[in-house]
């Protein structure tokens, strides 16, 4: 099914699923793409949900970008950025070039496990230096052109770094921002935008602004711990479901 003859239940439903994405999202900066992806991916093809998350990722980015701007590290994030453009393409080709189903199982096993150590009480006590912040950022453009999860490596690493959780997720909101926007230049380019997918992202933007002002009351409410543990809850549920879908698809 598509989202041009998706009737009223299918409509509510990802109304749902956007408005409590968007909950996550707001709180703890990340985890919105997946769990949209992950659950309207079972009723609207995803040719047509990928460019919609984009533009809520867009959206909900310039949202709370507003508010975290100045939390941001942007020296991190520089590097993390430069190494995505680099890591990208070469996962791409890896897509290309290898089975698709059993790359993303894989990469689903490998956060899965590294979600798992986290919860174990593991710390980077590296150095935050240019190039281990350039190699993350290469594992993360490597993620993202075999299966759309970059975000997932940048997350473990930061929370890992034992970074304020405050400096964490207003680092996410910006490097999300920055690499759907590039998404978004090379859909356009691609004729993947309709206006079908721009109507539904117009309605979507109400039950995912609300979410997310949802989540950011909750963020201001608990405290670092319990915001730590809900980032490694929403990985390892996300690594869970990426484990089982791909295995599904061998």
């Amino acid at each position: 099914m598509d989202l041009i003859t998706a009737g009223a239940a299918q409509a509510i439903f990802l109304g749902v699923i956007v408005f409590f994405a968007g909950i996550v999202r707001g709180c703890i900066g990340f985890g919105f793409s997946a769990l949209v992806v992950v659950s309207a991916t079972q009723f609207v093809e995803p040719t047509q949900i990928v460019p919609l998350v984009v533009l809520l990722e867009i959206a909900a980015s310039v949202q709370m970008a507003l508010r975290a701007w100045r939390d941001v590290r942007w020296d991190t994030l520089g590097f993390l950025l430069a190494g995505v453009v680099v890591g990208t393409p070469i996962g791409i080709w890896v897509l290309a070039a290898a089975p698709a189903p059993t790359v993303r199982l894989v990469l689903s096993l490998l956060i899965l496990s590294m979600t798992i150590v986290l919860g174990a009480g593991y710390v980077y006590r590296g150095p935050m230096s240019r190039p281990v912040l350039s190699g993350v950022g290469v594992v993360s453009g490597v993620f993202n052109g075999i299966a759309a999860i970059g975000g997932m490596p940048v997350a473990i690493f930061l929370t890992s770094a034992e970074l304020p959780i405050r400096a964490v997720r207003a680092t996410m909101v910006v490097f999300f921002l920055c690499t759907e926007l590039a998404f978004l230049i090379s859909g356009v380019v691609g004729n993947l935008y309709h206006s079908a997918i721009i109507n539904t992202f117009l309605l979507a933007t109400v039950p995912m602004a609300i979410g997310l002002a949802l989540g950011g009351r909750l963020f201001g409410r608990l405290d670092e711990r319990m915001l730590r543990r809900m980032v490694l809850a929403v990985l390892f549920a996300l690594a869970t479901v990426g484990v089982l879908r791909a295995m599904f698809q061998l």
